[in-house]
């Protein structure tokens, strides 16, 4: 019998163990996270998932009086329990999982005092568990293989997001000393989609950029490809460090961005994606902070033949209008429309416009998103002499 086989059989027979403790009216609670995993592991973690969430809210709902009751405390014990041993026994196959840190770290904690008979005293200063509730909670160790000097060698990589086509992970090069990230489109997509895929990859190999994405080696046989790693994406560092930026660096971001769509734009490349998590902060020894634009999945070029009519309408930051014109009609206003949003987003922390630093900056972001298409910025030139003309107003 093939080991894959055997590995399908046990993870058939865990299942049942856990329908038949928990029922299966949950599987598909949180099946939608894990598309790219198999079907043998995928109805597995849905459940877990599922049943690990539940537990935790049940005991956030018991801090107050420290007691967990000895119903809940079994479960949770089996299921940290379950996680460990199917977790060993699936190491070294396509099946290797692992759990994310921060709920690894809490069911660590949960075994310190959970009791199978009379509840579980709750310890003091134990903390309200954040319910992770749109988002795997499980991800596969996979490996990437890198063609080096006739021969491949193999990384184990690590999950860092995922999006509408495809993930992202990371690894560490020790050849080099360097982290990098590759990018693995699902193995659910259509031909057209794995087409726009390596197009992806084919135009940002053409950019040269500070402020682009690096992208260095294409799979074919696996629709992935190795790119330059950054920190974390714009939306994360904004968010985290709002109530600490100062003006000056704001300022500096916004103008490494508009230098980055003035070249891109150059290029006769329309990003059409352009939004919060698609732009990256890579850091540098010394405090340096620079801008990368990534996610050129939905790229627009002179030459393209993959816009088709009834594209579907994308990108958080878009003008609505393009649903009722037609994704395929998406031009230069509309990236500058794009552009404006995230601008606001920088300077203020917030994606709603509803706040201004000064009435200058207000004629500048309203020029930016007017309704009347005609009244835009016609280029990421143009928003970049406007956006300095009125910097002596926000700074």
């Amino acid at each position: 019998m093939l080991v894959k086989d055997r590995n399908s059989i046990y993870l058939k027979n865990k299942m049942k163990d856990m329908i038949e403790r928990f029922g299966e009216e949950n599987i598909n609670r949180y099946i939608d996270f894990y598309d790219d995993i198999p079907n043998n592991l995928k109805n597995f973690f849905s459940l877990i998932h599922f049943e690990i969430n539940r537990l935790f809210k049940y005991l956030n709902g018991r801090l107050s009086n420290g007691h967990y009751n000895a119903h809940e405390s079994r479960d949770l014990m089996y299921l940290s329990e379950e996680v460990k041993t199917v977790q060993s026994n699936l190491k070294n196959t396509d099946y290797n999982f692992d759990l994310i840190p921060y709920y690894k770290k809490i069911l660590n904690e949960c075994d310190t005092f959970l009791q199978s008979s009379g509840g579980s005293q709750i310890p003091q200063g134990f903390e309200k568990i954040n319910l992770i509730e749109n988002e795997p909670i499980f991800f596969l160790q996979s490996i990437v293989s890198i063609p080096r000097s006739r021969k491949k060698v193999l990384f184990p990589t690590k999950p860092i997001g995922n999006g509408s086509y495809a993930s992202v992970h990371k690894y560490k090069d020790e050849y080099y000393n360097r982290t990098f990230a590759v990018k693995k489109a699902y193995k659910n997509l259509t031909e057209k989609e794995y087409e726009r895929f390596r197009l992806e990859f084919e135009e940002m190999k053409k950019l040269n950029s500070p402020y682009v994405i690096e992208v260095f080696h294409y799979n074919e046989e696996n629709h992935q490809y190795i790119m330059e790693y950054a920190d974390e994406t714009l939306d994360q560092y904004i968010t985290a460090n709002n109530g600490n930026l100062s003006a000056i660096e704001r300022i500096g971001l916004v103008k490494q961005i508009l230098k980055a769509f003035i070249y891109i734009n150059g290029k006769g490349v329309l990003h059409r994606d352009v939004s919060t998590r698609n732009v990256l902060i890579k850091k540098y020894d010394g405090g340096l902070n620079v801008i990368k634009i990534s996610d050129f999945g939905l790229v627009k070029t002179k030459d393209s033949t993959l816009t088709s009519i009834n594209t579907e309408f994308k990108g958080s930051l878009n003008d609505p209008k393009l649903e009722i014109i037609g994704f395929s009609n998406y031009e230069i206003r509309h990236e500058t429309y794009a552009i404006t949003r995230l601008i606001y987003f920088v300077m203020t922390g917030k994606i709603k416009i509803d706040s201004f630093k000064s009435e200058e900056f207000k004629e500048f972001i309203m020029k930016g998103i007017s309704d009347n298409i005609d009244d835009r910025y016609n280029n990421a030139e143009e928003v970049l002499k406007s956006f300095q003309e009125i910097i002596k107003y926000i700074s």
